[in-house]
């Protein structure tokens, strides 16, 4: 580093940063001249991640430690950034190694304006190594599945609970089996069909929201409904839920991740409404529709409505809050950092009339 950025960075919280350098946590802090990023300041555990000496890491170009299929993705964030989009509080990102192989990392940001430079302090992690101490992301993914899992038993329970009948009047019939019975055992073999079809597709939704995939093109219109299908013992006990999913071109992104999100859209409307107060003017609507370049996914509701400084907050991880927060304190935290990931953005405004509005937009992926 040079003198004079070492001079800006003495007035970077110094003693921060000695103080994470000594406890192993890995540090990087970048600063963005308007033209490119520009590594100021790595500590060795930072260093030691990549494979590299503090030496080598600071002398090297900051994009050349992205994989080749982000930099681009990187440069846009950057850009995105400087002209006001909201920065989420971590990201999750592929770094290169030096021996070539890709690192899959979660990065926490922050960010500063100094001397004419736009500074992101990153303290970063690698995806999945063990840590004592849950990340931002990881946290609010286990609140998920916190929220579903009551409804998601239940979904479960009630196809089960058919298999289970139709198997033991089967079982009577099939004993001594007249003709005339036969009728009635074909009944019950197709009621048990639809009952496994059932829990086979709500199982199946289940494993693509908690397992990771490949980043490839994907349905988002599919994505939504499967969303939908593992919310509704949550959703439609608490409000009419209206539909509006038009076919759309393809997003590249990982399934799982992008699940996640949705749903957490979904919980995070839901929670606008008291759990043990029905009514039939509440109403939730999700939307999926092609807007320009976008395609965007909507879910609006007529719920409670958020104070200026809940708004403000409300992308915060484990965010909850008198009005909102699906009970178990989801916030949208992780919807932004998908979105933002992959390009896109996520956004909350106030409905007209009252109630909330949250909006994801993603780029739609290139015709092949």
């Amino acid at each position: 580093m040079t003198t004079e950025q070492d001079h800006d960075l003495s007035g970077l919280l110094p003693a921060l940063l000695e103080a994470l350098g000594t406890s192993g946590t890995a540090v990087i802090v970048i600063a963005d001249n308007g033209n490119q990023l520009v590594r100021w300041y790595a500590n060795a555990p930072a260093a030691a991640i990549l494979g590299y000496t503090l030496d080598e890491l600071l002398a090297l170009d900051v994009m050349l430690t992205i994989v080749p299929e982000q930099r681009q993705l990187v440069d846009q964030l950057r850009t995105g950034f400087r002209a006001g989009q909201a920065m989420p509080p971590a990201i999750e990102l592929g770094l290169l190694h030096k021996d070539g192989t890709q690192l899959p990392v979660e990065a926490a940001l922050g960010t500063i304006e100094l001397d004419g430079f736009r500074v992101y302090a990153t303290v970063i992690r690698i995806a999945g190594a063990y840590q004592q101490q849950l990340s931002l992301l990881e946290g609010d993914r286990i609140g998920l599945v916190g929220a579903l899992a009551a409804g998601f038993a239940h979904e479960i329970n009630n196809p089960l609970t058919s298999v289970l009948l139709n198997l033991r009047s089967l079982k009577k019939q099939l004993a001594a089996m007249p003709e005339a019975s036969q009728g009635q055992a074909l009944r019950c073999l197709e009621d048990i069909t639809l009952g496994a079809e059932r829990i086979a597709g709500n199982v199946r939704a289940l494993q693509t929201l908690a397992t990771r995939s490949a980043t490839q093109p994907v349905d988002l219109a599919a994505i939504v409904s499967s969303a939908l299908r593992l919310a509704a013992p949550t959703l439609e006990p608490r409000a009419q839920v209206t539909r509006q999913i038009a076919a759309v071109r393809l997003v590249t992104g990982e399934e799982s991740r992008i699940g996640q999100a949705v749903l957490a859209m979904m919980l995070f409307s839901s929670s606008g409404f008291d759990a043990d107060v029905a009514s039939t003017s509440n109403r939730i609507t999700v939307t999926v529709e092609e807007r320009a370049d976008d395609i965007v996914v909507e879910v609006s509701d007529n719920g409670h409505d958020l104070t200026p400084d809940e708004v403000r907050r409300v992308f915060d991880p484990f965010f909850r809050s008198s009005a909102r927060g699906a009970g178990v304190g989801v916030g949208l935290g992780v919807a932004r950092s998908v979105a933002t990931t992959l390009g896109g953005e996520v956004t909350l405004a106030a409905r007209p009339g009252g109630g909330a509005v949250i909006t994801m937009r993603l780029p739609a992926a290139p015709p092949t």
